[in-house]
């Protein structure tokens, strides 16, 4: 397993790097951001109602973990949740639900701990609006934010052993409409 998570994270790696000046600035838009909540939750209902689900984690290969390592990379378009898409490619690809997910929540880990070192010199930056943290500040709410998160993590992978997707895209399905109809009514700006 932990082969296959290096081999899926080669990809987010690779198009993050090559990309991270355009995620960083572009695409930030409240209309993309809904659009996509809807969008993406129809990719999830389809991988519930058509993924075979038939293959344990022990019947994994190489070319799932490769799948879904390129399916993580959708997460960097705002609005694509990145295990909804790594999860959705494990479900087409014929894995059981939990199977998928796990696989998905193994390979946020390094994706999301490079992306958080990444972002970390920003963290420390004085100048601009808004709180500023210190070193010890940040300490805590990594560790709280790693509590909570493997708690969340546990309960999800237990929840999507007796349930399907379909409550995930439910809920993004109403967020989207949600903040689309806060945008059409002038209540929130798009940037």
């Amino acid at each position: 397993m932990g082969w296959y998570v290096i081999i899926g994270t080669v990809p987010i790696g690779v198009i993050g790097y090559v990309f991270k000046d355009q995620i960083r600035t572009g695409a930030r838009n409240l209309w993309l951001v809904a659009s996509m909540l809807i969008v993406f939750s129809l990719v999830i209902v389809a991988a519930e109602r058509y993924g075979r689900k038939v293959r344990s984690i022990e019947k994994m290969t190489a070319r799932d973990a490769v799948v879904m390592g390129l399916a993580q990379c959708l997460a960097l378009v705002p609005g694509v949740s990145r295990s909804g898409a790594t999860s959705s490619a494990g479900l087409f690809l014929g894995l059981e639900r939990r199977a998928a997910v796990e696989l998905s929540f193994l390979l946020a880990i390094p994706a999301v701990t490079a992306s958080g070192l990444f972002s970390l010199p920003d963290a420390f930056q004085t100048g601009g609006p808004g709180l500023h943290a210190s070193g010890p500040q940040l300490l805590v709410a990594t560790l709280i934010a790693f509590v909570v998160g493997y708690a969340a993590v546990a309960w999800l992978l237990d929840f999507v052993g007796k349930h399907s997707l379909n409550w995930f895209a439910g809920y993004r399905i109403v967020l989207g409409f949600v903040v689309l109809g806060l945008l059409w009514g002038g209540v929130i700006s798009a940037t």
